[in-house]
Order: structure tokens, then C-alpha cells, then sequence
């Protein structure tokens, strides 16, 4: 059975994931840009909390804000990592993010979620210029 590993920043609260993954998917809700900072946040999800998700560490360093009626999500005391998102909608479910996990996946998100919702700011296409390397600012090609 595969297993998947995950963390926050400061290492403080990890988890296992075992088996096939339902999604990975990009979420443009306006909850998901507030909390992250970002245009979307990319969630990864199993179909079973009780037999795929294993908190190994951390559960005392986890806090829980209520984001909805219909949804909670957790993060590390410490350094503030969004790590969890549960909602009665998929009561078995419990979502991860995709910036938590601590290696490469061999699938790529499937989807944009929320799109509808997606800021009016959003990069869409990539069409802006792109840099990288040590500085971050060296022009790629």
C-alpha cells in the first residue's frame, strides 16, 4: 500500500497517508485565498479518515478554526501551517494540502474547483514573465 507523508513548516505535527488519493485539485473559494494568501489552495483528499489518515505527531499542536458552518479547518500552533480541512459534506473524507506533503506525487491536480470564484488577479494562463533560481529574480527562459 502506498504511503504518503506530511508535514507542517516547523515539523511539529506530521501525518501518514495510506493508499490511492480520491483527488488533488486547485480551490479558488474566497475562504481558501483569505487563509492562504494565495490565488487557490491545492487540496489532496482520501475517501476515508478512520483507514487512510494517521496523525503521527502533533496532535496537541493542531488548532482548529471553524471557516464555515460547513467547515473546519486545522492548523500548527507554531508556525502556521494550514494543514486539515474536514466539512460534514464528505463526512469520511479529510482533505490535506498539497504544500503539506513532504515528497513528490506522482499525479498532478485534475481540476480547479471553485473556479467561479477564482480572483480577479489570478495569473491565469501564465502569461506574466517567469524567474527563478538561488536569487529568485534570474530570468528563465
Amino acid at each position: 500500500m502506498n504511503k504518503i507523508f506530511g508535514s507542517c513548516h516547523c515539523g511539529n505535527v506530521k501525518y501518514e497517508i495510506s493508499g490511492e488519493l480520491k483527488f488533488i485539485a486547485h480551490d479558488h473559494c474566497s475562504i481558501c485565498r483569505k487563509i492562504s494568501g494565495g490565488a487557490y489552495t491545492t487540496w489532496c483528499g482520501v475517501k476515508s479518515e478512520r483507514e487512510q489518515f494517521r496523525l503521527i505527531s502533533g496532535e496537541n499542536e493542531l488548532s482548529t478554526y471553524h471557516s464555515s458552518e460547513s467547515g473546519s479547518r486545522q492548523f500548527c500552533k507554531n508556525c502556521g501551517s494550514h494543514l486539515f480541512f474536514r466539512s460534514p459534506k464528505w463526512k469520511e473524507e479529510v482533505h490535506f494540502t498539497r504544500a503539506s506533503i513532504d515528497e513528490d506525487l506522482p499525479s498532478k491536480p485534475s481540476a480547479h474547483v471553485y473556479y467561479s470564484d477564482r480572483a480577479n488577479w489570478y495569473d491565469e494562463g501564465g502569461k506574466l514573465p517567469k524567474f527563478g533560481g538561488a536569487s529568485g529574480i534570474k530570468p528563465l527562459q
